[in-house]
Order: C-alpha cells, then structure tokens, then sequence
C-alpha cells in the first residue's frame, strides 16, 4: 500500500505520523488481494476556526483502488483520536460496498439460473 501524508497549517511530529500510518493502514485489510495495489492519502490540518475550537484538528483520508474510492474525514482535540475515527469510517464503507458486490453476484446468478429452467 502506497502512502501518502500531507499536513496543511499542522506540524506533524515523525511518532506522530509513524503512528496515523499504522492506524489508518489496517483498514487495508479488509481490501484482500487489492491491498497492494491500494493508495492511502491522508490529510491533516487545523480546523477551521470559525466552529469548534476545541477541536483543532481535521483529518481527512482517500483509499484508491481499482476504481473505488473510499473516503472519511474527522474534526478532533487530536489526530490519534481523529485517526480512530477515520479509520472506524472507512472500514465501514469498505464493508458496505464488498456486500453491495457479492448481493448483486448472487442476484445475477440466480436470474441466470431462473432463465435457465425456463423450459420446465
């Protein structure tokens, strides 16, 4: 998996990003054989200050593969816990969108196979 970190208006200590790429790499695992072929970018910034100001972080991540894009973002005190958040987020688009793939291949296969005895 490719990695990709940018930090706008933020200064990101090397434990600190060591650490958002450990937690936000393990959604890649629910990618199965396209894990390799996968790009995390990860954006970390200042909230903005006209809201939440207790909350000065927003961190924003995009896995690439194939032709699917997964996306979340998180406004929180710190970027471990928006890293949690985020990564929360995206395992559940991935999860969403495996399901939508395999109900549609079940569907498809059982109206084959209802064409299929059409001759009964």
């Amino acid at each position: 998996m490719n990695i990709t970190i940018k930090a706008t208006k933020y200064t990101l200590s090397p434990e600190a990003e060591a650490s958002l790429k450990e937690r936000l790499s393990a959604a890649a695992r629910l990618l199965g054989d396209d894990a390799d072929r996968a790009l995390l970018e990860i954006e970390i910034e200042s909230a903005p200050p006209e809201g939440r100001s207790s909350e000065p972080c927003r961190l924003a991540a995009r896995i690439s593969v194939n032709d699917d894009v997964f996306y979340a973002v998180a406004v929180k005190p710190n970027p471990e816990t928006a890293a949690d958040r985020v990564r929360g987020e995206l395992e559940a688009e991935i999860r969403r969108s495996r399901g939508r793939a395999r109900k549609l291949f079940k569907r498809g296969g059982a109206a084959l196979k209802k064409m299929l005895r059409f001759g009964r």
